[in-house]
């Protein structure tokens, strides 16, 4: 060990960045523990053994961590016990060598700047790796160009999150992390362990929405499930979450619409029409500095595909602006470019792709589908599994299903349940209000991977767009 020549200044610090690593850092920073053992809980949030490049290094931090975790005092005597006991001490070089780390450094001052110097070295060096797999990907010529591109931001993104991805973990931590996560919940008096949707009856039977889950939401066209996910997401994002919205359907101005009608309880009709009423107007401008806070962003691609979807989702998500997706709707999702496959295959691997994104990410992701037209051939009109259109995959990729139903709508000889409300109004004089009747619907979940399944009862109000609560026969908003 090199001890002699670390000197401890600004210059040498920055030398230290010359090289995909530095053993002077990687023996100060051991040396700064055995000093200062406390600072190990704050070493431990920036960097773990894989970071150092030395292989004794390596297994010398991990005793050392164990000892911490386990409640152990950090000195020389304690560890080389711990090595001795796992038959590891030769393998760092010997007692002696360990004695050496306690002179290397003569504070633990500058110990953080040494973990952040091999964080970024040990991030270099997976960078590094990444290349040379890309260069490979990409010199071998066997795949497209969307797939290879796919890998590559996907490989780089987790390195950004800066922490190690564990393949195989011991039940013993699963367990404590779920103790853990029981403990929060009791501490905080919730009956949810995901985030709440805004609808009792719903979060009774889904505990909420849960990350790494895939939820589909299909119904035949115009029976609401655009106007029900975005209830949804307004919900999720007034409780301070950050919700992305992909509408391939609509643009931003008709959404934006939407999500005002919504939240402002103003007429859809009229606001495309313009044709406001003074008591609307003022609400409209009450409303206005809310949205501007909310934690709610649009995408309007028309023809967007997998690849750019997971592309905003993983950059949002480094920054920490992701906690539920919605895409509106999965029909819509581009193959890929060069995708030569049935319509059936594009549709699975879509499917499949949400899935592992909403796993890999840890987030709920929602996608609207559509039904196929079996269901207007039936006396009972309510879907089932079997409606979905276009692949099986997405029952098998999903783990929450649900079906929107509203009777009405066939009552109604077909007509458009978002237009004809609102149809209703035009002939209103110079746009003033008439509040309808809301109109009861059913939210039938026809596939649950971890509860029960079953029927929600909600109600609709068409000309606001709004889904409400029922409780003992009245009506109640999801959020204010």
């Amino acid at each position: 060990m090199d001890t002699d020549n670390l000197n401890l200044t600004d210059e040498t610090v920055d030398n230290l960045t010359e090289k995909t690593y530095s053993i002077k850092s990687e023996e100060a920073l051991i040396g700064s523990i055995f000093l200062k053992p406390e600072i190990m809980s704050d070493v431990l949030e920036v960097i773990n053994e894989e970071d150092f490049y030395k292989g004794n290094h390596k297994i010398l931090f991990n005793e050392m961590k164990k000892a911490h975790e386990s409640g152990k005092i950090i000195e020389v005597l304690v560890i080389v016990e711990l090595l001795k006991k796992n038959n590891l001490l030769e393998e760092v070089g010997g007692k002696d060598t360990i004695y050496d780390f306690t002179e290397v450094v003569p504070t633990a001052a500058n110990a953080m700047t040494y973990a952040r110097i091999i964080k970024e070295k040990s991030i270099q060096r997976q960078l590094i790796g990444v290349g040379e797999d890309i260069v490979k990907l990409a010199g071998n010529g066997y795949e497209d160009i969307e797939s290879i591109l796919d890998k590559a931001e996907k490989k780089i993104f987790e390195i950004s999150k800066k922490k190690q991805h564990q393949e195989i973990i011991q039940v013993g931590e699963l367990a404590d992390k779920k103790l853990y996560l029981l403990d929060k919940y009791q501490e905080s008096k919730s009956e949810l362990s995901g985030i709440p949707t805004g609808y009792a009856a719903l979060d009774h039977m889904t505990s909420g929405l849960h990350g790494s889950d895939l939820m589909i939401l299909a119904a035949r066209p115009a029976m609401g499930k655009t106007a029900f996910a975005l209830n949804l997401a307004i919900s999720v994002a007034k409780q301070n979450k950050h919700v992305l919205v992909y509408s391939l359907e609509m643009g931003n101005e008709q959404l934006f619409d939407r999500i005002l009608s919504i939240v402002a309880k103003i007429r859809l009709k009229a606001l495309k029409d313009n044709m406001l009423s003074k008591k609307e107007m003022n609400k409209m401008g009450d409303i206005f500095g809310e949205l501007t806070e909310m934690p709610l962003y649009i995408s309007d691609s028309s023809s967007v595909n997998m690849l750019e979807i997971k592309s905003t989702a993983r950059r949002l998500k480094s920054e920490g602006k992701l906690d539920f997706l919605l895409v509106d709707y999965l029909q819509l999702i581009s193959p890929q470019e060069g995708y030569r496959k049935s319509r059936e295959q594009e549709i699975s691997e879509i499917s499949r792709s949400l899935k592992l994104l909403a796993k890999e990410l840890n987030i709920p992701i929602l996608t609207l589908s559509q039904l196929s037209r079996g269901v207007e051939q039936r006396n009972d009109k309510r879907p089932m599994l079997s409606d979905l259109r276009e692949s099986g995959a997405i029952e098998q990729d999903a783990d929450i299903v649900m079906f929107l139903y509203r009777d009405s709508y066939y009552k109604k000889n077909n007509l458009d349940e978002e237009e004809s409300s609102d149809n209703n109004n035009s002939n209103n004089d110079s746009g003033k209000e008439k509040d309808e009747k809301a109109e009861e619907v059913e939210l039938i979940i026809g596939k649950h991977r971890s509860g029960p399944v079953g029927t929600v009862k909600l109600a609709f109000e068409a000309s606001y767009q709004r889904f409400l609560n029922i409780k003992d026969d009245k009506y109640l908003p999801a959020f204010e």
